[in-house]
């Protein structure tokens, strides 16, 4: 199976995540649910990038938190107004690493995952992903 970018589905990949973060939620499983949240976030940023004219140019190997900044310079000024000021928000997506995938479950509590999941929403929202 090819494993390259003509594989990349970021539309399909964000609604999947945002699903399943919905599942762990609910079953307080708030480590998997963080973290499924913030890559159903990144999946729908590298969704919007690519669609805005010129998008189609190689988008960035990041994840969030790293990722923003390059969003931001691709959506500034464009029609992307509304996900161009989430992601200028102070608290967007706080405290969520790619690295907290290592972290004990104790880490995570109710009120960053509750963040996570609302940043989440919003940003699928903003991607016009019909979360």
């Amino acid at each position: 199976m090819d494993s390259g970018a003509d594989m990349d589905d970021f539309r399909q990949a964000a609604l999947r995540w945002f699903q399943d973060g919905e599942c762990l939620w609910r079953e307080g499983r708030y480590g998997g649910a963080s973290h499924a949240y913030a890559l159903a976030a990144e999946c729908a940023l590298k969704h919007a990038m690519a669609s805005i004219p010129g998008g189609e140019r190689k988008l960035p190997h990041k994840h969030l938190p790293e990722l923003v900044d390059d969003a931001k310079r691709r959506m500034s000024g464009r029609t992307q107004g509304g996900l161009y000021q989430l992601l200028n928000t102070r608290d967007y997506m706080h405290g969520w690493r790619i690295e907290n995938r290592y972290w004990c479950d104790s880490q995570f509590t109710s009120a960053m995952v509750e963040n996570h999941r609302k940043h989440a929403r919003r940003t699928c929202s903003a991607a016009q992903l019909g979360v």
